[in-house]
Parts: structure tokens; C-alpha cells; sequence
């Protein structure tokens, strides 16, 4: 299992939202976002639609055998 927080930079917008999304989906590791008062499937188009903004401290948290590439990948598209 791998866990990174991190700041969320910039938000999203619809083609950023839709390749976050593919992204997430490339891996087999589980991967959640969690905030203060949330945690979310990455792989929820829903999920991160109405929670991913920037300026938000959340923590990503990937388990499984591309837990790190995972890890990285999602976070160089919120940052």
C-alpha cells in the first residue's frame, strides 16, 4: 500500500476530468482519495466530479501490485 498527501493544485476541467478517470482505470490497484470529510473511489467519475478542487489538502492512498505507479500517475495529474 502506498499513501501520499497532497495539496490539490488546479481543478479539473472536463478533458482533465475524463483522462483522471482513464487513468485511475489503467491500474488494478484500489485507489481512494480522502479529504476531511470524505474518501472517494478515483475511479468514480461521480466521486471526483463533485470533490476534487483545488486548493484541498487530500490524502491518495493506492493498494495493490501497481500500487506505485498508481500512486504516481494520479498524483502528477492533480498537481
Amino acid at each position: 500500500m502506498r499513501v501520499k498527501e497532497i495539496k490539490v493544485k488546479k481543478n479539473l476541467s472536463v478533458d482533465e476530468l475524463i483522462k483522471f478517470i482513464k487513468t485511475a482505470n489503467k491500474f488494478e490497484s484500489d485507489i481512494n482519495i480522502r479529504g476531511a470529510n470524505f474518501t472517494i473511489d478515483a475511479k468514480s467519475i461521480i466521486g471526483v466530479l463533485t470533490i476534487v478542487r483545488a486548493g484541498i489538502d487530500v490524502t491518495i492512498i493506492a493498494k495493490g501490485d501497481d500500487d506505485e505507479e498508481a500512486l504516481k500517475a494520479i498524483i502528477n495529474l492533480l498537481i
